[in-house]
């Protein structure tokens, strides 16, 4: 979808970000115009919220940019807010957010933000003989690069709702972000959904196979499909740039184009694909950018 679609709706009103104190807000102020970023979840994996507020009109489309990935403005009942997502391996420290409006003419503001560290410890998983040859499947590359046009989906309406549930009864073991060796084969991360590091990039839950897997929160289903390393995948887009991903499922119990609500059942967990052992595999996208899914379960509005 192009930015020239992404219209901006006009926003007169001066908005507040109620409940956050000024020590994790760093804004700046450019004539009428005051750009706010919220830094609560400003970690690797994470993300920055930022709104637009102006005693004037805000005619246009606007942008926010950080490590050179791009993040849409949304009008919102909050205001005009862009979700930007901290890729896992950003480093710790002040960086740049640039934000950029364009209309009859353009405004861009560089925003001075923090990055905070967290840390993933690595791990090693040991793939059994049989999954290993998976890795070198020739439909591997291709398929992933398909997966992630999905995982890059940008639809205009905000389906979701917060805060996201957990897609199954139980906690997640410690997986997102992990940089991962797979004893046996190797890449297995960048061959599975196309981006580039060997770092986790969704939060795994340890269940039996044939687990129920249910909506954590409202979307539509973009996809299901069948592939070498994600085995049994669906794709649900939740709007304006969030999309989850189900990896490694037994079972799909629904239809690509199906809407679901926060709780409806997906499908059941499995083994399929490169899954060492019985898991759910749950990976929250944010413009086709992996970040924490805990991101979107701690999020109140």
């Amino acid at each position: 979808m192009t930015l020239s679609k992404l219209r901006l709706a006009a926003v007169a009103a001066l908005v507040l970000m109620p409940g956050v104190s000024h020590s994790q807000i760093v804004q700046k102020r450019v004539g009428s115009l005051t750009v706010a970023a919220e830094e609560t979840l400003a970690y690797p994996g994470g993300v920055f919220v930022v709104q637009l507020r102006s005693k004037r009109l805000i005619r246009g489309y606007a942008t926010a940019n950080f490590d050179g990935h791009r993040s849409v403005f949304f009008s919102g009942p909050s205001g005009v807010r862009a979700l930007v997502p901290i890729p896992a391996t950003t480093p710790p420290g002040p960086h740049t957010l640039g934000i950029e409006i364009r209309g009859r003419g353009r405004t861009r503001v560089a925003l001075p933000v923090e990055v905070v560290a967290r840390e993933y410890p690595p791990r090693t998983i040991a793939l059994p003989e049989a999954k290993r040859t998976l890795v070198a499947d020739p439909r591997a590359v291709s398929q992933s690069r398909e997966l992630l046009r999905r995982l890059r989906t940008l639809s205009m309406d905000r389906l979701w709702r917060s805060p996201f549930v957990s897609p199954v009864a139980t906690e997640p073991v410690f997986s997102f972000g992990a940089p991962t060796t797979y004893v046996g084969a190797s890449p297995v991360e960048t061959r599975t959904d196309g981006v580039y590091g060997e770092y986790h990039r969704g939060m795994d839950y340890e269940v039996p196979e044939g687990t129920p897997v249910v909506a954590p929160t409202s979307g539509i289903v973009l996809f299901l499909g069948d592939l070498p390393l994600s085995g049994k995948t669906l794709i649900v887009d939740h709007g304006q740039g969030v999309v989850s991903a189900f990896f490694h499922l037994s079972r799909i119990g629904v239809a690509e184009g199906q809407t679901v609500e926060p709780g409806a059942a997906l499908g059941r967990s499995g083994s399929s694909g490169v899954a060492a052992t019985p898991h759910l595999h749950w990976g929250v996208y944010l413009h086709g950018i992996a970040v924490d899914p805990r991101v979107f379960q701690s999020l109140t509005e």
